[in-house]
């Protein structure tokens, strides 16, 4: 029986030295394309196969990174991750998922395994209420990390998430300059969740820039209510005042929430009566009836930036001292389809 073919086998029969081999086994380092096709084909030709166990034993952590969300049923995470995943995978990194279910002790509990597990890093979408305190455990525990849709009140540190403040104004304006509203109600608002707050913000922007306009009011976000179908239905009646509508447009937080909102109107007869618009542009928002008007938040997009920034990281630890923490904002984007009374 023949031996193992080990990397020094294939440098060998690519004619190149063992640590230039082992860069292009990684991806990583400066190797022409000529070298990285003639390594390729010598590990086919030999049959040679990665032991990515024994390299996660050398490097004392393994070849995966820990992906924690607050709540995988959302719909938003779901495109999320499949950004999140593409961006690991195109590196040889497979993800560890996790979901904390809007749970800040699951949250600490999952955080605390995903280490002893020893991942090489960490994409965090934090449950609301999330505390600095946990955003120095993980520093004390130096695991590489970055925080996916938005920021952790008190801690600065590495952040990838929509501008959502601009996507508030969006979706307002829409409803201010196209449609004439001027009593906006927003749906789904929470002072623990700092993008429910910039969306929010971004709905007052609005407002502030047209004469006689006003938000007349705000429906909190209901953690244990995740098709917002109860919450629609709290909002429909809030706007029904003697038979006339006290808010002539709704702002909602989510789809999801926008969900709930569309099928209490239907169940109150009022159907297509009021402009609503949603936030994140989910798969299924075009096929609500009516199609949803919403605000994309690009989350593929979201997703594969966090991914590939924190595999930077990581790579380029130990090169130099770590920066104070960078929040980047992808712009957002109105989509318009006839929720809001378009076409």
């Amino acid at each position: 029986m023949s031996s193992r073919v080990t990397l020094s086998d294939v440098a060998a029969r690519a004619g190149v030295s063992r640590a230039t081999a082992s860069l292009v086994l990684r991806g990583e380092g400066r190797v022409s394309e000529a070298t990285r096709e003639r390594v390729h084909a010598a590990m086919a030709e030999l049959g040679y196969v990665y032991d990515r166990v024994a390299a996660a034993m050398r490097a004392q952590h393994a070849p995966v990174v820990g992906v924690l969300v607050s709540d995988i049923t959302n719909p938003f995470f779901a495109q999320a991750l499949v950004g999140v995943q593409a961006g690991l995978r195109e590196r040889g990194i497979l993800p560890l998922l996790a979901d904390a279910a809007h749970d800040l002790a699951q949250q600490a509990e999952l955080l605390a395994l995903l280490r002893e597990h020893r991942v090489a890093g960490l994409v965090l979408a934090p449950v609301a209420g999330t505390p600095a305190a946990m955003v120095d455990q993980l520093r004390a525990w130096s695991l590489e990390h970055v925080l996916l849709t938005q920021p952790v009140d008190g801690a600065s540190t590495w952040t990838v998430a929509p501008d959502d403040r601009l996507g508030g104004r969006l979706a307002a304006g829409h409803l201010l300059a196209v449609h004439g509203c001027r009593r906006l109600l927003v749906v789904g608002t929470s002072d623990a969740v700092a993008s429910a707050r910039e969306r929010s913000a971004g709905v007052r922007d609005a407002v502030a820039g047209v004469p006689g306009a006003a938000v007349v009011g705000e429906a909190g976000w209901l953690p244990d209510d995740p098709t917002g179908l109860e919450l629609g239905r709290r909002v429909v009646r809030r706007v029904l005042d003697g038979g006339s509508l006290a808010a002539d447009g709704l702002v909602c937080f989510s789809d999801v929430h926008a969900t709930g909102v569309l099928r209490a109107l239907r169940e109150a007869g009022l159907a297509r009566r009021l402009p609503v618009t949603g936030y994140d542009d989910v798969p299924a928002a075009a096929l609500y009836e009516p199609p949803l008007t919403t605000v994309s938040t690009h989350a593929q997009q979201l997703g594969r930036t966090a991914a590939e920034g924190l595999v930077a990281r990581l790579r380029a630890r130990g090169d130099a001292p770590a920066g104070p923490g960078e929040v980047v904002r992808v712009p957002p984007e109105l989509v318009v389809r006839s929720s809001c009374g378009c076409g």
